[in-house]
């Protein structure tokens, strides 16, 4: 069986990594804008709150 050298797989995966990466940061700031809109807690209130339940 013919396997492919480890590091192409490891550069194909880092740029596709990165992206997802971005998108869900892009995800948690809306997220976050849209708490402080409905809630009217400070900023840093909800991005502890946020942190405490995904981030653990």
């Amino acid at each position: 069986m013919t396997h492919q050298p480890i590091s192409s797989f490891y550069e194909a995966q880092t740029g596709e990594f990165i992206i997802e990466v971005e998108e869900l940061l892009k995800l948690f700031e809306s997220l976050t804008r849209v708490d402080i809109q409905r809630t009217g807690r400070p900023l840093w209130v909800v991005s502890k709150t946020w942190k405490e339940m995904f981030l653990c």
